[in-house]
């Protein structure tokens, strides 16, 4: 028992290290004289990962979720033009790609011909775009952190662990991409 927990951390200690120094490769703070690493992660996830994988990836956790729920089911039976998966998708794909208002999403929906290859039919209103994440921003955040968790690990050949410390930053940064689009609307109808 004693070798399985000590044989465990060292190779915690090993992913630690070896993230560390792939970390602190990638950005240094600006104007410090000794400068410390730390880590930063694009606005834009598609600067680490290639578009159609980050909308396969967004697109296959968003099918895991269970859509026959009865509820789910008698919920979309009655309201038949309401689209969440489509929905759910499209906004968990747009805010990682650093697109959060919601008339740009609208035009990253008409720009990006994948779409029409997923059966999404029309663009979601602006309206409903903003209702939507209003109503879902736990379903959201879920989904986003799910791509950022995917996205880190490939970046820097996690496999399938993260360090805690790096799965908070990962919740963090999903709830900026959040309160950005939630901010981004606020501005534009104020305009």
């Amino acid at each position: 028992m004693n070798a399985t927990l000590e044989k465990r951390h060292c190779s915690q200690h090993a992913t630690r290290r070896t993230l560390g120094r792939k970390m602190a490769s990638t950005e240094q703070h600006e104007g410090a004289a000794n400068a410390s690493p730390r880590f930063v992660l694009p606005w834009d996830l598609s600067e680490w990962a290639d578009k159609a994988v980050l909308l396969r990836g967004v697109v296959a956790d968003i099918d895991s979720l269970d859509w026959q729920h009865p509820a789910v089911t008698e919920y979309l039976r009655a309201r038949p033009e309401f689209q969440p998966k489509m929905m759910l998708q499209l906004l968990t794909y747009a805010y990682s790609l650093g697109v959060f208002g919601a008339d740009d999403v609208e035009a990253l929906f008409l720009g990006h011909k994948s779409f029409a290859a997923l059966g999404w039919d029309r663009p979601p209103r602006v309206k409903a775009i903003g209702r939507f994440r209003r109503e879902n921003r736990g379903l959201l955040k879920w989904s986003l952190l799910q791509t950022l968790n995917r996205v880190v690990r490939a970046r820097y050949d996690l496999g399938t662990r993260l360090l805690p410390g790096l799965q908070w930053f990962l919740v963090d940064n999903a709830v900026q991409r959040l309160d950005l689009a939630r901010q981004v609307d606020q501005s534009s109808a104020e305009d």
